[in-house]
């Protein structure tokens, strides 16, 4: 009777064992949740752990604003380059900003800046130091005024002299990188007018030299609201 009992209460002990066994094997493994992203890539997803189908880009298409269909929406993501991804919460590499280390796979939720459904541009960079500027933007020959710091955010282009900003960029300006082979002076006003008046000094213009790239301090910006080329400083 007794070895009966035994018998018994081993064959229900293997039978929970191996029904757990069953149970674990029936999940599905992690690495299926990890799809579509290429040694290479830089992807998205929808859904967490790496469901659904993924946005997959390349180290060349670097993308400064998403379609609607992606805009806003991922949750977690595979760096699978040997590059940094830098993701933004605004269009441009404006806003807050993820740099994400080569090889990075996972929510959202754990970088240092959560932007869980807030992607809507990224780029991949060489450094992680990169991910703080987007002045490379500015073509050769050209004028880039910047709505950010350091080259990052919304941008334009200019070649020539604009006496007045209008809605579109007046009071934004807030980076610039002078790619031209003259200087520029910003004014506070339209008309290449006004002043700034800095330690009871008056300042007629803000140049920025041929060449140069910079972030404008306070308390020039964001207050530019026109601007002329000059060859020499004298003409401001």
């Amino acid at each position: 009777m007794k070895i009966t009992t035994v018998r018994s209460t081993v064959i229900a002990v293997l039978l929970t064992v191996f029904g757990a066994f069953a149970v674990y094997r029936a999940l599905p493994a992690e690495a299926d949740s990890w799809q579509g992203c290429a040694s290479g890539q830089f992807c998205l997803y929808k859904e967490a752990g790496g469901g659904g189908a993924p946005r997959a880009t390349g180290p060349a298409d670097d993308t400064q604003a998403y379609q609607a269909a992606w805009d806003n929406v991922a949750v977690s993501v595979w760096n699978n380059t040997p590059y940094w991804a830098c993701i933004y919460d605004g269009t441009s590499y404006g806003g807050a900003l993820q740099a994400l280390k080569p090889g990075f796979r996972d929510a959202l939720s754990k970088g240092s800046v959560d932007l869980t459904g807030k992607v809507s541009s990224h780029k991949l960079a060489k450094s992680k130091a990169g991910c703080w500027t987007g002045f490379e933007r500015c073509p050769d020959g050209k004028l880039c005024l910047f709505e950010e710091p350091s080259g990052r955010g919304a941008w334009t282009v200019s070649t020539a002299d604009d006496p007045a900003y209008g809605t579109a960029w007046d009071n934004r300006v807030r980076s610039v990188w002078n790619r031209t082979s003259l200087h520029v002076c910003f004014y506070r006003a339209p008309n290449h007018t006004s002043t700034w008046t800095v330690d009871g000094r008056d300042y007629k213009a803000y140049v920025v030299l041929r060449g140069k790239s910079t972030t404008i301090p306070a308390p020039y910006a964001p207050t530019f609201s026109s601007h002329k080329l000059v060859a020499g400083t004298s003409g401001c």
